[in-house]
């Protein structure tokens, strides 16, 4: 469960489960002796850019792909997109730019982020 805070997706540690029982319901889960998987279906419009998103958490992989089909987007629109807080969104954007893998283009008013 480590995984759903570690994603910033839930508060603290405990809260996750019922957030996404309430998203997805229960089939989601199966249940064996030694562990649970979860299943999640795939989002109608996702989709994962080949050779490029390697080695990257969840997160910043949606914030790749939607760089990808939304270039000249601005930090604070990510944020209000993901529902996420600036700092973090602005935090997975260093690392992409660190990775070489986007690029900010334009002046401060009018550019936004760009795959590479």
């Amino acid at each position: 469960m480590r995984i759903f805070r570690d994603m910033e997706l839930v508060e603290q540690l405990g809260s996750g489960v019922p957030r996404i029982l309430q998203s997805y319901g229960e089939d989601c889960f199966v249940f064996s002796d030694n562990f649970i998987r979860m299943v999640f279906p795939a989002l109608e419009n996702a989709f994962i850019i080949p050779n490029l998103v390697g080695g990257l958490s969840g997160g910043v992989k949606l914030l790749l792909n939607y760089i990808e089909k939304n270039p000249v987007v601005k930090a604070s629109k990510l944020s209000q997109e993901f529902d996420l807080p600036q700092r973090t969104v602005e935090r997975w954007l260093k690392k992409l730019k660190e990775e070489k893998k986007i690029e900010y283009k334009g002046s401060a008013k009018t550019g936004g982020y760009w795959l590479v």
